[in-house]
């Protein structure tokens, strides 16, 4: 079938519920010598500067019938492999095997990253911070497909210019060709009989498609359907688990996600340019709402399909399984970052528990730890992936949802925990880890092992972190410091990742940060104190301790990031704990060579201080305005204002000439103007809180049982009575800006 027919055809995308069989297909093996000689494919590179296709916001309607098909897919194989013009060396077949290794590495470090996210809360709301660590993978993914692309160039000197000039969308005949290639250097093909070798072929095609799909080439959902087509119509195959979470994975990068607001159906006004979001210093680049809605879309195809277990098939068609626990783990790990609705995330929880109970026990996986197998909790229903509700806490401590995140983690508690031996640091663990966690009560339970309580402690800093800005948390972050006390070893939470003592420190209190802080930084030292046995107390041991300590402070001494002490600048701009966040400000500018980005987000921290005091210290604020942004200190990285900083001066101003006269000057400084910057304004006047009411009394006002009950201070108008006499006395009014009344 001819892509411009699929372009041309009606219809809405859907997913066959089964696969046409296709006995007629015939199979066979390429051995090492086979794959060294003359008989590879010519790729066409330039297939890649094909005009876009009509179809991309058009769905592809599937074959209608097993004949057609079939018919299809003997015609798009039955020519014979064309001549190469140039034939290939040993070394140049070796170099392409290596491409695709080195793709499948790249491929599960993808994997490992985006699952990595969920321990650093900052993904979830800068996006430069997921698109640069994904992006740099997917870069070299592209390098090695484009190489296997150009790999059959029948002219050599097109090879650079096709490779230069290959454009970043994706066209039907270039998936083809890159199929086509990839089984070949594989060594498989579609003209053996045998059922070992159309497993393995089927099995060498998904991993292309997946391999495909997680490397950032298909650039628009129309792609991604484009890919689903191709299988259904030519390769007569559904999509497995492997290829939703590559898509999962890959949705950060399509246009919907990354384009404008007239990409999600948004109607700026007519004329008006899109007023860029602020998020942290950044301006926002993805619609995270989009992603959520596409990860949901895709997984309900994925849960839409049959699967077929362990039953093998009569023609050898290996076993199909669209949905696993890594499917789920990576689909809520998307949910996480995209942010979802409460209750939509709620539905999804709930459809996700009762997948696991009807897959009981088995839950297939990549290497499941739990060496016994079967094992089924009493009455509590199967154990749950680590991750999933990893993610879930994620998701609770960015949306501040601490009754949920305590439900959540008290039914994964009693259901116990499934955990992949690809978490582990070494890969593989003993049995008795796997009974620790698999039980009910396994995240409150201490263990021995060090790589439970790893596990352990990230979850409960989710708890942790779900307190933050939140007074009245009902003794949650007494209790998680109780537990993490109990259930983790110093050595364990002195050498945690940063992304989890950030967590942490976000429901400490400030002292305790950075008592906590000080020994994660020198943790080296404290675990050599530690492991020394114990000897005599006297003077020469005790010198010989502090000698070894102080070298091994001195030698192995932890780096705490730059991220982490912004947060303990936040939580001390929280408390207007004044003295101590000007001390940090000081020393951050200091200690770190800060980019721009970095020194706007202090400033912003500093100014939002200073705002939040009751009453705001405009002057303070005013001051780091006009020092660090206005003038910038020798040495330091220029920062240019914005409407945040703006806004956060006229949140602060003490009269309305004040605000009035900053809001004059973001406009005339080209500043981009926001509803939050007019809202500030709207809202600025000298008296914000209960001397507006006691402004609009009549004289006459008589206090009533109300006004004992409201506690109304006697003195809350002392302010006006204070201009009424000023005024009676003909005496001139002043107010911050310098101007008389």
């Amino acid at each position: 079938m001819h892509f411009r027919a699929l372009g041309q055809r009606k219809g809405g995308f859907f997913l066959v519920s089964r696969a046409p069989r296709a006995s007629a297909l015939r199979i066979f093996s390429t051995r090492s010598t086979a794959i060294q000689s003359s008989r590879m494919l010519p790729c066409a590179a330039a297939a890649l500067k094909c005009p876009r296709r009509a179809c991309a916001s058009q769905g592809l309607e599937s074959v209608s019938n097993e004949e057609e098909a079939s018919l299809h897919l003997k015609s798009c194989f039955s020519a014979e492999p064309v001549q190469s013009a140039m034939p290939r060396s040993d070394d140049g077949t070796a170099s392409l095997v290596t491409s695709i290794a080195e793709l499948h590495q790249h491929r599960a470090q993808m994997a490992s990253v985006y699952m990595g996210f969920l321990a650093d809360r900052r993904v979830q709301y800068r996006d430069q911070l997921l698109l640069s660590d994904l992006g740099s993978i997917q870069a070299r993914m592209q390098v090695l497909l484009r190489r296997l692309l150009a790999c059959h160039s029948q002219a050599a000197a097109d090879d650079a210019h096709a490779l230069q000039e290959a454009a970043a969308q994706m066209t039907l005949a270039a998936v083809r060709m890159l199929k086509e290639t990839w089984m070949r250097i594989n060594g498989v093909t579609f003209r053996s009989g045998e059922a070992a070798m159309r497993r393995a072929y089927i099995r060498e095609l998904r991993d292309c498609y997946a391999t495909l799909m997680c490397s950032g080439l298909l650039q628009s959902e129309g792609d991604v359907r484009l890919i689903l087509s191709e299988m259904h119509s030519t390769d007569l195959i559904e999509p497995d688990a492997s290829f939703y979470e590559a898509l999962f994975m890959a949705l950060w990068f399509l246009e919907e996600v990354r384009g404008s607001a007239g990409v999600a159906g948004e109607r700026p006004a007519a004329g008006s340019p899109q007023t860029p979001e602020i998020v942290a210093g950044e301006v926002r680049q993805l619609r995270r709402s989009v992603a959520g809605d596409l990860a949901g879309h895709y997984m309900g195809h994925a849960l839409a399909q049959p699967s077929t277990f362990s039953t093998p098939t009569a023609d050898g068609a290996p076993t199909h399984r669209a949905v696993r626990a890594e499917t789920w783990e990576v689909f809520f790990a998307t949910l996480a970052n995209a942010q979802p609705a409460p209750k939509l995330l709620d539905l999804w929880w709930k459809r996700f528990l009762d997948w696991l109970d009807e897959q009981g026990t088995a839950v297939s996986g990549k290497s499941p730890i739990d060496a016994k197998g079967e094992r089924e909790s009493a009455a509590t229903g199967a154990p749950v992936p680590y991750q999933a509700i990893h993610a879930v806490l994620a998701w609770c401590a960015q949306s501040r949802e601490m009754e949920k995140a305590l439900n959540y983690f008290n039914a994964v508690n009693q259901r116990g925990v499934m955990v992949h031996a690809t978490m582990l640091p070494h890969g593989s663990s003993p049995p008795p880890l796997a009974e620790d966690f698999t039980e009910p009560g396994c995240l409150t339970c201490p263990s021995k092992h060090t790589a439970v309580q790893q596990l352990q402690l990230a979850l409960l800093v989710k708890l942790m972190a779900s307190t933050k800005s939140i007074k009245m948390d009902g003794g949650l972050r007494s209790l998680v410091v109780r537990d993490v006390q109990r259930q983790v070893s110093p050595d364990v939470l002195y050498t945690a990742p940063w992304g989890v003592i950030n967590d942490l420190i976000a429901g400490l209190s400030v002292p305790s940060a950075m008592q906590l802080l000080r020994r994660c930084s020198s943790s080296a030292a404290a675990a050599t104190a530690l492991s020394r046995p114990a000897g005599r107390e006297d003077g020469s041991d005790e010198r010989a301790r502090n000698e070894e300590a102080t070298a091994a402070k001195s030698s192995s001494t932890r780096e705490i990031p730059f991220f982490v002490w912004a947060s303990l600048l936040r939580r001390c701009s929280r408390e207007h704990l004044q003295d101590e966040a000007e001390s940090l400000f000081v020393f951050l500018r200091k200690k770190f060579p800060i980019t721009s980005p970095e020194k706007r987000e202090l400033i912003e921290i500093m100014m939002r201080m200073y705002t939040t005091m009751h009453p705001p210290d405009f002057l303070s604020t005013m001051d780091v305005f006009i020092q660090h942004v206005i003038r910038t200190p020798e040495g330091e990285p220029k920062v240019n204002p914005d409407a945040v900083l703006y806004e956060l001066l006229i949140k602060a101003a003490d009269t309305r000439n004040a605000a009035m006269m900053i809001f004059l000057e973001a406009c005339a400084a080209g500043v981009t103007l926001t509803e939050e910057l007019f809202e500030a304004l709207m809202g600025s006047t000298q008296y914000k809180t209960v001397a507006s009411l006691s402004r609009k009394l009549p004289h006459d006002y008589a206090a009533s049982s109300l006004d004992a009950q409201l506690k109304i201070p006697a003195d809350a108008d002392a302010h006006l009575r204070r201009e009424e006499a000023l005024r009676a006395r003909g005496k001139p009014l002043y107010d911050s800006t310098g101007d008389a009344g």
